[in-house]
């Protein structure tokens, strides 16, 4: 059982990925094994992909956001809108503002001492009403036909969006596995009092990681605007759900302190072929939103239980030294 626990938890993401392919190829296969179903999946994911990586780093600190799918509906609404001003300033405004979020976020947790999830839920319903004011609850389309590029365009085989993600993707790598800032964030989530003892400053790294979480929902913003080449207040309602659940695929914990973003990736690369072979079976969308929660619960769950075992397992070695 200890064994089965561990391997689930560490490897949790491959195996639900190799699950889902096998399962989808053999009902589909028609369909799910063509390049045109492969590329769909890469461009669907790189839109989720940036809110996984904020949530992973957030996650990682200890803390959680579910303030990125109103964040990315906004700066989505702002990269269309703005565009009568230059598409560069829409782009920038949209990316400033996802940041800005994310800083707020960070001042409420570490200066308001308010618990993140509910200094996130206070401000993903402020920003919904921004949006739903901003939109007048109306779809806004672009005036830039350049823009769609962005998030319909190919480099070679490889879609536009997808081309991105992989950057942020070995950014953000090097960032959490060589640099000090990155082995801060993993002190910080793994012990607030040791990390502040070793002469970390725990709100630094706490509204670091809210910031990165905003701007890199700001950057699915501008993704998903580029490639519907329209915004609506209709954006993001799901996206905590699966930004959440593809971390914590990943490996990341609801208590801090672990996480990987390639392990990440590979998280919402899974959640992508879950929605892919659904869609293409004709499951409906709020079936397929019941079942990533179904899922989410169950690995939470699982983290739990291997967080369980750990502390016992800590505790009897204590008490037999």
């Amino acid at each position: 059982m200890k064994r089965l626990l561990r391997l689930l938890e560490k490897r949790s993401a491959l195996i639900l990925l190799a699950v889902l392919v096998a399962a989808f190829a053999i009902g589909d296969s028609s369909t799910f094994l063509t390049g045109s179903n492969f590329e769909n999946i890469a461009r669907q994911i790189a839109l989720d992909a940036p809110m996984v990586f904020g949530e992973t780093i957030v996650l990682i600190v200890g803390g959680i956001d579910i303030s990125v799918g109103a964040v990315m509906a906004m700066s989505a609404a702002l990269a269309i809108g703005l565009q009568p001003y230059g598409t560069p300033v829409a782009v920038v405004a949209a990316l400033a503002f996802g940041a800005a979020v994310g800083v707020v976020n960070g001042i409420l947790v570490t200066r308001g001492r308010i618990v993140a999830f509910v200094a996130t839920l206070g401000t993903m319903s402020v920003v919904t009403g921004m949006v739903l004011t901003y939109t007048k609850q109306r779809p806004l389309v672009g005036t830039d036909e350049n823009f769609a590029w962005w998030g319909g365009g190919q480099i070679g085989p490889l879609p536009v969006p997808l081309v991105i993600v992989l950057i942020l993707l070995v950014a953000i790598w090097v960032l959490l596995e060589h640099t000090r800032a990155g082995r801060q964030l993993y002190a910080v989530g793994g012990n607030h009092d040791a990390a502040f003892l070793g002469g970390i400053s725990i709100n630094r790294a706490l509204v670091g990681a809210f910031t990165l979480s905003g701007f890199l929902a700001g950057v699915a913003g501008v993704l998903v605007a580029s490639r519907l080449d329209s915004a609506s207040s209709q954006l993001g309602g799901d996206a905590p759900l699966t930004a959440i659940a593809a971390a914590l695929i990943g490996g990341a914990s609801l208590l801090g302190g672990r996480g990987s973003i390639l392990a990440a990736f590979i998280g919402v690369l899974a959640l992508g072929v879950l929605s892919n072979g659904m869609d293409l079976l004709g499951i409906p969308t709020y079936t397929q939103i019941a079942i990533h929660a179904v899922i989410l619960v169950a690995i939470v769950a699982i983290d739990a239980l291997a967080t369980g075992l750990r502390r016992r397992n800590a505790a009897l070695l204590r008490i037999s030294e």
